[in-house]
């Protein structure tokens, strides 16, 4: 059995096996960055310092991307959909929610299943959608240096890898990164003084690069530089994973797959679903695996829901299951792929407060938006906004207020130029002369809705009616808890009562002095 399988992975990755040698498996480690932006790539960005000095010449052994999105821009329901390759609204998760729905085959248990030993670091809860699924080896925020020391992460790389040779099984590792999530690193003031690793190089404010999307003020260039120190610290974290894979010598039969999870912690990124929010550096090296060299790919649209499928079609292991993407893996052999013209992204659920449903379709030239909560005096926040929006309205300039209201507010659709306006400033919605590309994309997103029986899409009938889409909105579309399993839903109510009782607590000893 187990020789069946490895011979079809090996057949997959285009291995030619001399006669009587024995095939070997090809492993798989997915590295993911959290909040790294796609513009602080400096392969692609013009005018940036030297930020990610080891991914920029590690990618040069294999493939990246140009567009490479993730389908949600949020940490845990986007490696949801890495791990069942399935929209949100297709698996259930559409927030910080576990599966309900046992019967969806996940990446790590399917693996598992077909002899592969599974392992974790970093991020373990938002990357493990069944509850009860166990990894073969996991560790978390507090063994890896809060989750930014690099020589834990390679130690522990190191210590799976030995346990899987042991074991005599290839092994799929998921490395997640707590960089250059917030809190970023300040050297005036870091994060637990002493206790984590700081960068092998600090950036000022005069040298960051300022991305379309927000204003060129003060407040954004300090908390860009300290953003900036927090990606060198993950670029040295990656030199060290690497290191540790190649010091293994598994490296050749290794397929190693970097992205972010989402967009930077910025407002008009994180959780958003502009262009900057979604799309993410990706790369893939695999030297056994017949896949283009120093090759860059910027034609292609590939995203999350295509992670799985493509994983699954390296190593050999076919399931029977459908899924809402497709394997990439012909395209990082130089092959044609149909289908590879555009990308659709969401928001549903963000980590806290009430369901703010977003729904886009984007490609190169175009973006288009639907907002179904936007109303007057709305108060989007997704807590990625630091200093900068209370910066942007102290000078009480009309633009950056009318910005501000815009983020807080939004408008029921936007419609964008990306070759003219990468940072989505000027909505063209009531524009004429866009009213028929608008009509193209807007009934393109809708298509796409259909297809997948989207919640939203009654509200998109009654776009010109605001007040009937959010009476829509709290009438048919699904509360939260209804998408928990019991078990998460156990949880969520032992902690609320908890608070509960905190507060209580507190309030009498206020009245009691």
């Amino acid at each position: 059995m187990r020789q069946e399988w490895i011979a079809t992975a090996c057949l997959a990755a285009g291995i030619a096996m001399p006669v009587g040698a024995e095939p070997v498996p090809t492993n798989v480690v997915l590295i993911t960055a959290d909040d790294l932006g796609y513009e602080v790539f400096s392969r692609f960005t013009d005018g940036l310092p030297d930020l990610t000095p080891n991914m920029d010449a590690y990618v040069k052994g294999g493939v990246a991307f140009t567009h490479a999105h993730s389908n949600t821009s949020i940490c845990m329901p986007s490696r949801s959909i890495m791990a069942t390759g399935l929209y949100g609204i297709n698996s259930g998760m559409m927030g910080f929610v576990n599966l309900k729905d046992t019967r969806i085959p996940t990446l790590m248990g399917m693996l598992k299943a077909h002899g592969y030993q599974t392992g974790v670091l970093g991020k373990v809860s938002h990357s493990t959608p069944e509850l009860g699924y166990q990894w073969h080896f996991e560790r978390d925020y507090d063994d890896l240096g809060a989750g930014r020391d690099g020589q834990l992460y390679a130690k522990y790389t190191t210590e799976f890898i030995e346990q899987s040779q042991a074991a005599g099984q290839p092994f799929y590792l998921m490395v997640n990164s707590h960089d250059p999530h917030r809190e970023f690193h300040d050297p005036a003031d870091p994060m637990l003084e002493g206790q984590v690793t700081k960068p092998s190089k600090l950036f000022s404010p005069d040298e960051v690069v300022v991305p379309s999307y927000l204003p060129d003020i003060p407040q954004v260039r300090l908390e860009l530089s300290h953003y900036y120190n927090s990606v060198r610290r993950l670029d040295d974290s990656f030199g060290l994973i690497i290191k540790a894979i190649e010091d293994a010598g598994v490296a050749d039969d290794t397929l190693v797959m970097f992205l972010s999870d989402n967009g930077s912690a910025f407002p008009f990124a994180k959780a958003n679903t502009y262009m900057f929010s979604s799309r993410t550096k990706f790369f893939a090296k695999w030297p056994n695996g017949g896949i283009q060299t120093d090759y860059v790919d910027e034609d292609n649209f590939i995203s999350f829901v295509d992670i799985m499928p493509s994983i699954l079609d390296a190593t050999g292991i076919e399931i029977d299951a459908e899924f809402d993407g497709q394997s990439f893996i012909p395209l990082l052999r130089g092959e044609d792929q149909a289908g590879r013209d555009c990308v659709y992204t969401q928001i549903d659920y963000k980590m806290g407060g009430p369901a703010t449903p977003m729904r886009a379709i984007q490609d190169k030239a175009f973006i288009y938006i639907f907002n179904p909560w936007s109303r007057e005096g709305a108060n989007y926040n997704n807590g990625n906004e630091g200093q900068i929006i209370t910066a942007m309205q102290a000078p009480g300039d009309d633009l950056q207020l009318e910005r501000v209201r815009m983020f807080r507010e939004r408008a029921t659709e936007e419609f964008y130029d990306l070759s003219q306006d990468p940072g989505s400033l000027n909505n063209l919605i009531d524009n004429p002369e866009y009213q028929a590309k608008i009509s193209e994309y807007r009934q393109k997103l809708n298509d796409w809705m259909v297809a997948h029986k989207d919640p939203v899409l009654p509200m998109l009938a009654h776009r010109d009616d605001p007040q009937q889409a959010l009476s829509l909105l709290k009438s048919d579309y699904p509360d939260k808890f209804s998408l928990m399993p019991e078990q998460q839903l156990q949880q969520v109510k032992a902690r609320q009562a908890e608070n509960r009782a905190r507060r209580a607590k507190a309030q009498a000893q206020r009245q009691q002095n």
